[in-house]
Formats: structure tokens, sequence, C-alpha cells
């Protein structure tokens, strides 16, 4: 039997317009895209890494392909549309190195993947499928990404999904919070932020969120509370994480860092058997999303990855 490799992502690049100080005036040009970022932090730890996104034929796309080429991530079930433009973000940044994405330029909004772009070999003899919900606002690319789903488990990938909620592309909360929940019961791991967890299931303390989360009954959630650490669940049951204190520079990109290194871990050991061995994997998620936080960009170059994941207990 083939040994499996390699984790699978679905998502869309973008290119990030940085701010480059709090006065929001000067910006540089990065690949962008919460799910092209935990990729790219896959590929510097080594682990084949396989994005399938539709690309178009400008300067753009060319500078998306090229910068995701240059970090070893492979983009053989990616597709391309002569039409296609790369969607923007403008990144701004507060006194606190806090990030606020202040506007999105999207010239092509239903040039996007669909059904018929999602082939079965980019999930054969892989080990995990990650997406997020950036592919789920629009019904076409909603419908690319149930497809995905279901070849990930016809062959037994381990499914993970980062509800990374960008309200501004959805029509509506409450299509967005529907439309996320009912990919719940489909997946593995799945990963949130505080502040979508108190929005998804519509309350203000993260206890009763995680009550309310657990009638899914996911294997395995991780959940994000920046300075104040995160929670981990299995089988619900949650244990919290405390992160060590740092001088934020840019908080873009924490949250992908950390689902990076949970993906690593999984991949690398399986999923956590013990309460003990899921914190380990939290501390992980916490380490990597702080250092990430104290430099500037979401993809900074943060030295040896895997003597900073190995630097805490297993």
């Amino acid at each position: 039997m083939m040994k499996k490799q390699g984790i699978v992502t679905l998502g869309d690049a973008f290119i990030d317009y940085l701010s480059t100080n709090p006065t929001n005036k000067v910006f540089e040009k990065k690949l962008g895209g919460a799910s092209v970022n935990v990729t790219v932090h896959l590929s510097r730890l080594e682990i084949p890494s396989y994005y399938i996104t539709k690309l178009g034929e400008n300067e753009d796309s060319h500078f998306v392909q090229k910068e995701m080429e240059k970090e070893c991530i492979h983009l053989d079930y990616s597709v391309h549309a002569s039409e296609k433009e790369i969607c923007g973000v403008y990144v701004h940044l507060d006194e606190k190195g806090e990030r606020n994405f202040h506007s999105y330029i999207n010239n092509t909004p239903d040039d996007v993947l669909e059904e018929k772009d999602i082939v079965k070999e980019a999930f054969q003899h892989k080990k995990i499928f990650y997406f997020g919900s950036g592919t789920l606002f629009h019904p076409k690319a909603r419908k690319a990404t149930e497809k995905a789903v279901r070849l990930a488990k016809d062959n037994n990938l381990i499914i993970s999904f980062d509800a990374n909620i960008r309200l501004s592309r959805w029509k509506s909360e409450q299509e967005c919070k529907k439309t996320i929940k009912q990919f719940l019961h489909a997946i593995d791991v799945f990963k949130l932020s505080e502040e979508e967890l108190l929005f998804l299931f519509e309350t203000s303390t993260v206890e009763e969120g995680i009550k309310r989360l657990k009638q899914y009954r996911i294997p395995v959630v991780f959940i994000t509370m920046g300075e104040k650490g995160a929670y981990g669940m299995l089988f619900q049951t949650a244990v919290k994480v405390s992160s060590n204190p740092i001088e934020a520079k840019d908080t873009n990109g924490a949250g992908d860092a950390f689902m990076a290194a949970i993906l690593y871990r999984i991949y690398k050991e399986g999923m956590p058997a013990s309460l003990e061995v899921l914190k380990g994997y939290v501390q992980s998620g916490c380490i990597l999303g702080a250092m990430v936080a104290a430099k500037m960009g979401a993809l900074p170059l943060i030295g040896n990855y895997k003597s900073i994941l190995a630097s805490h207990p297993k």
C-alpha cells in the first residue's frame, strides 16, 4: 500500500497590501490569504503541501504563482482562467499591532473554483485535507468545497476546517452562521477564534459557546484567544493553555501559524489520543502563533521551525 503523504488545501490566494506602520499610508505587496499562510508554514516545515485554487493569467496571478512556487507549494491541482483576477486586501494596523482588514478588491467575484475543478487525484494518498470558510460564501465555490470534503472522506483523510470568518464577504451574518454549521458534522478538526465562537453560537461567554459547540461532536477543536492563550477540546473535554507574553508587532497571520503548527503535529504524530497530548499540540500552536505576531507580516521568516516546535515537552 502506498504511504500517505502530504496535506492538501483548498482556498483563495490573495495579495495582501500590508501597511508598514499605523499611519496606514504605505503598503507592501505580499502573498496572502489565510489558507495560503497555513500552507506556506507547512511547506517550511517540510510537509508536502498541495494547494487547490483558481489563478488567472495577469501579472498578479503570476506574482502569486511565483511566490508559492518559491515556497515549494505544489499547484498541480489548481486551475487557470484567463479572466480571473486575484483578490486583494488592504491590511491596516492600529497602535497595538492589531490587524484591521480595511478593504477588499475583487474584480471577478464569480470566477471561483467550481465543482468540475475538483479532481479525485488531489486527495489520493494524502493524509490531511484543510479548508476554511473563504470558499463557502459563493454558491459555486461552496459546491466545490462540498465535493472536496466528499473526496477527502472517500480517501480517509483527516478533515480540518478553520472558521476564519470575514463577514464582509458574506451576504448576511445568518447565512454565514448557517453555512459554516452545515460543515461541522463532516469534519475531524475545527479551529476558530474566541470571537468566532461567540458569533457562531450567539453567546457572550466562551464557556457557553463551548457548551453549544459540543452538540456537533467534533473529535478535536481548537479555540484561539490571542494573548489569553487557547483552548483545546478532545471529545467534549476542554483544556486551556496560557500563552507566553510577547510584544505583538503585527497579529496578522498569527492564527494561521497556530493552525499550521496543529496540522504539523497531527501529520507527524496523529490525532491526539489524550488531553496531555492535546495540550502539547495547543502549546505548539501558541508558540508559532506568538512568534509570527512578534514580527511584521503574516509570513515572516522565523528561523528553524522544527526546533521551535520541538522546544516544548511532548
